[in-house]
C-alpha cells in the first residue's frame, strides 16, 4: 500500500494521522513548522499561527477533546493556547505520531497522476508518489484584508499579527469586524489604549461562555441534536440572550435576523464593555485618511492604530491552476471532504460549526482513514455532485449561504 501524504499537523491533520495509524494505513505528515499544534502554537515559526497571548478556547474542556484522547479533568475550564498545544504535544505522543510527520517543510507543489495518485514537492526538494493527499491546512491562515480608498499613516495590521496590546498603548485604535477576533482584540486593547471603536459592517450574535457558572455548551447535547435546527435555534436564542444580555440596547448592532445563521462571536466582556463606554461601535468603514476612518454616514474617527479582523480566505497554491478549490462560501466536497473532481483530494478541517470543532475534524479523520483503508467505498463521481447538491439545499435552509462550510455541527458527526 502506498503511503498517504498529509498536510499539516495541526489539530486537524493530527486527527487525520491517529486515524489512519489506528487503521494501519501507511502516512507521512507535512508540516510548515518546528511543532505540532498550528494554530495553538503562540509564536508558531510557520507563520501560519494568529494566536495572541490572551487566546482561549471558545468552548468548555469537556467538548474541546478528542474523544480517543480526552483533556484532563483539571484545568481552566476554557483553556488558553498553551494548554491546548500542551493537549496537542501529549495526543501527538499518545499515538506516536511524532515520527511520521516531516517538520519545517512545506508543500510546494501537488498533482494528481493518472489512478488517482499524487506526486507531492516539498520544499526541501523532495518529491513523492503518495495514494491520497489529505489537505489540513486550516482556513485562519491567509488574511484578508479589505481595499479601502485613502491612506492611513498610522500602525495598520490584520488580527493574524496581533499578538499583546502594548504596542497601542495610549493610542486611538479602530478595530474593523465584529466576530470573535474583533470582539476579543477590542477587550484585550481597552486596558491599554486612549480610546477603542469597533466599526462593524454588519451585526453578528453575540454570546459569553457561560449562563452563570455553567458553559453554554453543556446545552449542546446529542440528544438535543437529534431536534431539527428550526427548533433548536429558538432554545439556543433563549439561552444566549439569559448569558449575554441585550446587545442592541447595551449599543451593538442588531443581529442576524435568524439566531446561527453565521459562526457566532465568542466573547465574555464585549457587551458590557459597549454598554460602560468602554468601547464605542460604528458602523463600517468607508474610506481612510492619514490619521482617521470615515464611516458609514461621513462620521470621521480619530484613529492612529487600525487592526483589521476581517477574516481570511482560502489559499491551497500548492494544488494546479486549472483545479476548483474549496472557498469558505461554497466548498464542493463529498460529506465536507472529498473532492469529487479529483480523485485521492481529501480535505479534513475544512468545516464550521456552532460549537467545539476538534469531535468535527476527528470524525472527518475516521471516515477518511475508514475510506482509505478500504472499510468505505466512495460513490461515483456523479452521485457525490448530487449529493453535494441535496446537502447544500438544507445548509442554505438552516444557514446564511454565504458560510459555505457551516454545518450543524453533532448531526454532521454522527452522519459521518
Amino acid at each position: 500500500m502506498e503511503s498517504v501524504c498529509v498536510i499539516g499537523a495541526g489539530s486537524a491533520g493530527l486527527a487525520a494521522a491517529q486515524a489512519l495509524a489506528a487503521r494501519d494505513v501507511p502516512f507521512e505528515v507535512v508540516e510548515a513548522g518546528s511543532g505540532v499544534g498550528g494554530n495553538w502554537r503562540y509564536e508558531n515559526d510557520s507563520g501560519r499561527s494568529s494566536a495572541y497571548a490572551s487566546l482561549q478556547a471558545n468552548t468548555s474542556r469537556r467538548r474541546t477533546s478528542f474523544r480517543c484522547f480526552p483533556l484532563p479533568r483539571r484545568g481552566a475550564l476554557f483553556p488558553g493556547h498553551a494548554e491546548m498545544l500542551a493537549y496537542l504535544e501529549a495526543f501527538t505522543d499518545r499515538f506516536d505520531l511524532r515520527r511520521h510527520i516531516r517538520f519545517s517543510t512545506t508543500v510546494t507543489t501537488a498533482q494528481p497522476l493518472p489512478g488517482g495518485d499524487w506526486e507531492v514537492t516539498t520544499s526541501d526538494g523532495g518529491t513523492g508518489r503518495y495514494s491520497a493527499l489529505l489537505v489540513a491546512t486550516g482556513y485562519n491562515s491567509v488574511p484578508l484584508v479589505p481595499e479601502l480608498p485613502g491612506t492611513f499613516d498610522g500602525l495598520s495590521l490584520h488580527s493574524h499579527d496581533y499578538r499583546t496590546p502594548e504596542p497601542f498603548a495610549d493610542r486611538d485604535v479602530v478595530v474593523v469586524g465584529l466576530g470573535c477576533s474583533a470582539t476579543d482584540i477590542a477587550c484585550d486593547l481597552r486596558r491599554v489604549a486612549r480610546s477603542v471603536t469597533i466599526a462593524a459592517r454588519s451585526g453578528c450574535d453575540i454570546t459569553a461562555r457561560r449562563l452563570g457558572p455553567v458553559p453554554i455548551d453543556w446545552f449542546d447535547t446529542a440528544g438535543g441534536s437529534r431536534v431539527p435546527w428550526s427548533m433548536r435555534r429558538r432554545t439556543m436564542g433563549a439561552l444566549v440572550r439569559l448569558a449575554t444580555g441585550d446587545q442592541v440596547a447595551a449599543g451593538l448592532p442588531a443581529p442576524p435576523a435568524r439566531l446561527g445563521d453565521k459562526p457566532f462571536s465568542v466573547c465574555d466582556d464585549i457587551v458590557g464593555a459597549v454598554r460602560r463606554g468602554e468601547i464605542r461601535v460604528t458602523g463600517p468603514v468607508e474610506s481612510l485618511t492619514e490619521d482617521a476612518v470615515v464611516v458609514q454616514g461621513g462620521e470621521r474617527v480619530s484613529a492612529d492604530a487600525i487592526v483589521f479582523a476581517t477574516g481570511y480566505r482560502t489559499a491551497f497554491d500548492f494544488l494546479p491552476d486549472e483545479m476548483e478549490t474549496p472557498r469558505l462560501d461554497e466548498a464542493p466536497l463529498y460529506r465536507g471532504i472529498a473532492s469529487p473532481e479529483a480523485p485521492g483530494l481529501f480535505f479534513v478541517g475544512l468545516v464550521a460549526g456552532h460549537g467545539a470543532l476538534i469531535p468535527m475534524f476527528e470524525a472527518q479523520g475516521a471516515w477518511v482513514g475508514d475510506v482509505l483503508a478500504g472499510r468505505l467505498q466512495l460513490p461515483s463521481a456523479e452521485v457525490m455532485r448530487e449529493s453535494i447538491i441535496r446537502d447544500r439545499k438544507v445548509r442554505h435552509r438552516n444557514f446564511d449561504p454565504r458560510y459555505g462550510i457551516l454545518f450543524d455541527r453533532l448531526a454532521y458527526v454522527r452522519a459521518l
